[in-house]
């Protein structure tokens, strides 16, 4: 069974980095140009630089999880639309599936932070692996429902005026809507798994 799966997986190519990233690109191009927009006045929205968003479409550059989140925005999509949705993907019947080895990795950094995106094609929820440093630079606020859950290490989960010392083991869940950022402590790190609505489950 596992050999049918890879095949079928393999038929779509490299899942490398490289890959991934040409792919992230592609989204954002024909997002863009679907609501026709340009590469200056995306940039300008997002606030990057015209030349770097040139360079994300082309799978050249890869962007922070604050960067994607404000191009998605500019778009009026959201970062899982743009990290799972396939344009070529034949629609998910019952029963369909997919299978994340541990050697697949994602083009993004979340902020210096490894990520690793395991879902793919449409999906109701998506689930995230983050691992490394979180700062609280930028307050999040987004439509859909997030769950957050520690791995390893211990995470500072910020909710609008409550503060959350998160340590392994434990878990957040909050709403849409609500204003969030987390942190770790200097010198620290951590691995979460997070689990939002994506592009089929948001409202």
């Amino acid at each position: 069974m596992s050999d049918a799966v890879s095949s079928r997986r393999g038929a779509k190519g490299d899942d490398g980095p490289a890959s991934a990233s040409r792919a992230l690109g592609a989204r954002i191009r024909a997002l863009r140009q679907s609501r026709g927009m340009t590469l200056t006045q995306v940039a300008v929205q997002a606030e990057l630089s015209h030349s770097f968003l040139s360079q994300v479409e082309r799978g050249l550059e890869r962007m922070s999880m604050t960067s994607l989140f404000r191009v998605a925005q500019a778009l009026g999509t959201t970062q899982q639309a743009l990290l799972t949705d396939d344009a070529d993907a034949a629609p998910r019947g019952a029963g369909s599936f997919h299978v994340f080895r541990a050697s697949e990795a994602t083009p993004l950094d979340a902020g210096g932070s490894p990520m690793r995106v395991l879902a793919r094609d449409h999906p109701r929820f998506v689930p995230m692996v983050m691992s490394g440093t979180f700062t609280e630079d930028l307050w999040w606020v987004h439509d859909e429902e997030e769950f957050v859950y520690v791995l390893e290490g211990r995470l500072v989960v910020v909710l609008d005026t409550d503060e959350f010392a998160l340590e392994a083991g434990d878990a957040v869940y909050y709403q849409g809507g609500i204003r969030h950022r987390w942190r770790t402590e200097p010198g620290e790190s951590v691995q979460v798994l997070t689990v939002k609505e994506g592009s089929a489950g948001a409202h």
